[in-house]
């Protein structure tokens, strides 16, 4: 049996993979066992993993694939000789040539993931320059005017990513939760609406959830601020997920949308929240349906975690967590417009251009200076696994209905067969009783809103579709549910998009009874009131008690039950998926988590090989 049918058959390779290697090792006259099989099938179950590409120079001399009992598998090759090995396949070519893989340098890539990767750098790049013709005098009123901090009182980071958005055709404004990212979107919506009064803005996110949250947030934005009239009704007022924008048709690349690179979108400004869901693929669907003069302001929290499909486009683009320094013609022009002093940001002639795209927010008016989450999710996005562990250590341990403290840590049970800590299910039938005893569905779904448990992983006995059968296993024991799974009070998820429903991935609500007798679906609607829908039309859904963190991203809560897997060994542990799902709560946390997981969470951050960082000028394109 080949090395290849011995990993498919111990599960260490999909079946795609295999599927992949195999085609390769026909059309290149290769064994099953020679090097460029092996290396198709790695590099396929790596995309799977979310890689872009695989970098041989970092895999010379290890594993290709991990020790399975026993399979005997050898280490690769030094990196010459496996480059030369390679290049001598049919099915391997390099930058300007076809095949199903290509190498580039030492990077080895799916053929059409180095296109995509390359186009989405070609379509930054094109952008990055200075845009011409700026009002200089109507912007600095306007930015003084909507950001009277006086100079020398500090960075008003809001007001230089709002210089900075206007100063270029691409722009991301980056910032941990409550820093002002729609705030501050808002502010350079208006500047730019004072610059060209008829310009064509669409708002877009990649699920409608997000969507939804972002058209609620900028609403809520237009009312606080001191805007002309005239400028708020020009605002737009809706916004779509990135496939409905791109009118998707089904299929693959760009066939799979109407608008492309020969239909491009007839918008001038495109503002897309929640950017770091967006993957590589994607990513360049977009790119390629805008115009070469459109204006491209992505939203988003770079620390997040990375989109479920392959990359990590914000991360690639933001550096990965590097301190940011603008080139000296960028510190210069934001000095002659009064946003800061010299000696107010830093600058470097190493800088890459793509750093005069950047913003940072760095000062969170959701969390205090002395809060207990704000404090911890700082401690864990840097990595500092003593201080994360010091402020649990801090928290209450009282379990009660009432008695509950910024920040709370629950350990799981040792050695059980179920790990999970024995008050859990307790608190969460403390804290979905409101909803359930609710008369009217509009404040069933206010009260529901305000908690959530979030999980690692879908699967195991601390995933979301066992923590959901407990729950619900309990509520009804606590007499508060009927026996049965579609039952009244039951809350539902959305998985798919369903744009004749107008229901989207991600898209909650609640199962309720009607007059009839029977049960709608219902699900609240960004004016305050209700929509309903026979329980059996929904589209494709899951029970949402409990949710996985990817789920929740563009989501926030007011008290978060965030557990992690019990094993310290698990590939779920990871820096950003805990950061996600600390900061998806405003209020309170619970921590369900082991001090060794948490530990090593903290010092892993997600690794995905790409080659769109370096291609944009960043040096170290890895998180510490």
């Amino acid at each position: 049996m080949s090395l290849l049918s011995e990993l498919l058959k111990s599960g260490a390779l999909s079946p795609l993979s295999v599927a992949f290697a195999r085609f390769v090792a026909r059309h290149g006259a290769h064994g099953e066992d020679d090097l460029c099989t092996l290396s198709a099938a790695l590099l396929s179950e790596c995309n799977q993993r979310g890689d872009v590409c695989i970098d041989l120079a970092q895999w010379a001399g290890h594993a290709l694939f991990a020790p399975q009992a026993g399979i005997r598998v050898d280490l690769a090759p030094d990196l010459n000789t496996w480059r030369q090995a390679l290049l001598a396949s049919v099915c391997v070519s390099e930058p300007g040539e076809l095949g199903p893989m290509l190498l580039d340098g030492n990077l080895l890539y799916l053929h059409r993931f180095w296109h995509y990767e390359v186009a989405v750098f070609d379509s930054i790049a094109a952008r990055l320059g200075p845009v011409q013709g700026l009002d200089l005098p109507q912007l600095q009123s306007g930015l003084r005017r909507l950001f009277p901090t006086a100079l020398g009182a500090g960075v008003d980071w809001q007001k230089l990513a709002s210089a900075l958005a206007l100063s270029r055709r691409f722009a991301v404004i980056s910032g941990g939760p409550g820093t002002g990212k729609t705030t501050t979107a808002v502010k350079v919506l208006a500047l730019l609406l004072e610059q060209s009064p008829e310009l064509r803005i669409r708002l877009a996110a990649p699920t409608g959830k997000a969507a939804a949250r972002m058209v609620e947030s900028i609403r809520g934005a237009r009312q606080r601020l001191d805007l002309d009239p005239q400028i708020v009704a020009r605002l737009p007022d809706e916004a779509s997920t990135l496939h409905r924008l791109l009118g998707y048709q089904g299929g693959h690349g760009a066939r799979g949308f109407r608008h492309n690179a020969h239909n491009p979108l007839h918008v001038d400004c495109l503002l897309i929240d929640e950017a770091s869901m967006i993957d590589l693929p994607l990513m360049w669907a977009l790119l390629q349906a805008c115009r070469a003069d459109t204006r491209i302001i992505l939203l988003g929290d770079r620390d997040q975690l990375a989109s479920v499909e392959a990359g990590n486009v914000l991360g690639d683009i933001t550096g990965h967590g590097q301190a940011l320094q603008y080139t000296p013609s960028m510190a210069e022009w934001l000095q002659q417009l009064g946003v800061c002093a010299a000696a107010d940001i830093d600058s470097s002639e190493q800088a890459p251009d793509v750093a005069d795209s950047l913003a940072l927010l760095r000062t969170s008016h959701r969390f205090a200076a002395d809060s207990g989450i704000g404090s911890f999710a700082a401690a864990v996005n840097g990595g500092d696994a003593v201080t994360a562990l010091r402020l649990l250590s801090q928290g209450d341990k009282a379990m009660g209905e009432l008695v509950l403290s910024e920040l709370l840590w629950l350990q799981p049970r040792e050695h059980a067969w179920q790990p999970l800590h024995g008050d859990v299910l307790g608190w969460a039938v403390a804290r979905y009783r409101p909803y359930l005893q609710c008369d009217d569905v509009a404040q069933a779904l206010a009260a529901f809103a305000d908690t959530r448990i979030l999980c690692a992983a879908h699967e195991g006995p601390l995933g979301e579709r066992e923590l959901n059968r407990q729950v619900g296993e309990r509520l009804r024991l606590a007499g508060l549910m009927n026996m049965g799974e579609a039952e009244h009070g039951t809350p539902v998820m959305v998985t798919v998009n369903d744009y004749e429903m107008g229901l989207y991935n991600g898209d909650i609500g609640l199962l309720w009874s009607n007059d009839e007798g029977g049960l709608d679906a219902c699900f609240p609607e960004l004016d305050g009131q209700v929509r309903r829908l026979p329980a059996g039309m929904l589209p494709e859904h899951v029970t949402a008690w409990a949710m996985t963190v990817h789920k929740a991203q563009g989501s926030e809560f007011d008290e978060v039950l965030l557990i992690l897997p019990s094993e310290a060994g698990s590939a779920l542990l990871l820096r950003e998926l805990v950061y996600t799902g600390i900061t998806r709560a405003r209020s309170r946390l619970l921590l369900h988590s082991s001090a060794e997981a948490l530990t090593k969470a903290c010092q892993t951050p997600v690794q995905r090989s790409s080659g769109l960082a370096a291609r944009l000028g960043w040096r170290n394109t890895m998180r510490d």
